[in-house]
């Protein structure tokens, strides 16, 4: 990395990057600064194909532009588009003092376009593999949600917490809910556990009980027990019944008589 005297309008500024946010007091004492002493921290800018892009000093690079200063002294590295970006990642994320919102892009680029893992990302930025996935999963929130970290209306851990969430519409519905009351992240992961609590599937439940086995039903003439199937019911009238139930017991009472001389 060389130290140049670089034309700071020929800097390009990538449309997709971490930058650190000031209030207005800040800024105010930050633009005085440059006006009295210059920009005496170098910028970091890499080299892509004979173009000049910014990785870190945006606010400086900004300074120089607005107060008409022919150049400003810049370190100058050959490098690519991916270096640029985890460069300014790596910057951000030391400093500590950025959007979550710029982080989320510049992480969605890096994964979705240029096709680097989380591993890949760990390695050229310093950042945490947890950090790194945690924010990949946060840019994966629904648009609605998503805007809402854009906004930095949502905070990392709040954002977080609604990526447990993996139905869209569900997800967008404990948003809602969150606007309403505007829980802190403990609360809100709170009222996630909840949620998904009802949510789920109660277990399935054991076997329905095989049916018991039909009671036997009890003859008219001889008492004995019978399946169903096995008995018969014709209309009877009370006379022949009773001939039949007498009828029926004399030839119950011949057979065993019979059965009892067969023994003797």
């Amino acid at each position: 990395m060389k130290l140049r005297k670089v034309d700071p309008k020929k800097i390009h500024v990538p449309e997709v990057r971490v930058t650190a946010q000031m209030d207005e007091d800040t800024a105010r004492q930050f633009e005085a600064s440059v006006q009295a002493v210059g920009v005496d921290d170098p910028i970091k800018v890499y080299e892509v194909e004979g173009e000049l892009w910014l990785s870190d000093g945006l606010h400086r690079l900004q300074q120089a532009i607005r107060l008409g200063m022919p150049t400003v002294d810049a370190y100058v590295k050959e490098g690519t588009k991916v270096d640029v970006l985890c460069n300014n990642l790596m910057s951000g994320h030391m400093r500590g003092k950025h959007p979550l919102s710029g982080m989320v892009k510049v992480i969605e680029e890096l994964w979705m376009v240029h096709r680097l893992g989380p591993e890949e990302i760990v390695k050229r930025t310093g950042m945490t593999r947890d950090h790194v996935e945690d924010i990949m999963l946060i840019s994966q929130l629904t648009p609605m949600v998503r805007a809402a970290v854009d906004d930095s209306a949502l905070n990392f851990s709040q954002a977080k917490a609604l990526t447990r969430i993996k139905d869209p519409v569900a997800q967008e519905t404990v948003y809602g809910q969150w606007q309403l009351a505007r829980w802190p992240a403990r609360e809100l992961n709170e009222f996630i556990t909840d949620v998904l609590r009802l949510r789920e599937a109660p277990p399935p439940g054991p076997p329905p009980a095989p049916p018991p086995p039909p009671a036997p039903l009890k003859c008219f003439y001889c008492g004995g027990g019978y399946d169903v199937s096995q008995l018969h019911n014709p209309n009877t009238c009370l006379s022949c019944s009773g001939i039949l139930v007498a009828a029926n017991a004399q030839a119950r009472a011949e057979i065993a008589a019979e059965a009892a001389k067969k023994q003797e």
